[in-house]
C-alpha cells in the first residue's frame, strides 16, 4: 500500500476524477439534463468513491508499466 502512495502522478488524477464526478453532476443538474439518481451528499460520496478507486487501479497497473509481457 505504500507504494501505491508513492505515485503522485495517479493520486492527482483520482484527486481529479473525486472532483470532477460532483461537478459534471450539478452542472449537468443545472442545465437541465440530470437523471435525479442521487442526492447531493450520496454525490459526494460517490465522487470520493469513484476517486478512490480509480486511483487504486491506475496506481495498481502502473507499478507494471515498464515490465515486457510480450512472449518470446
Amino acid at each position: 500500500m505504500m507504494k501505491l502512495l508513492r505515485d503522485r502522478k495517479s493520486i492527482k488524477a483520482g484527486i481529479v476524477v473525486a472532483l470532477l464526478f460532483p461537478l459534471v453532476y450539478f452542472g449537468m443538474h443545472l442545465l437541465g439534463w440530470g437523471n435525479e439518481l442521487y442526492n447531493w451528499w450520496q454525490t459526494l460520496l460517490v465522487g470520493l468513491f469513484t476517486g478512490a478507486v480509480f486511483w487504486f487501479f491506475m496506481s495498481s497497473f502502473r507499478q507494471f508499466r515498464d515490465e515486457d509481457v510480450t512472449p518470446r
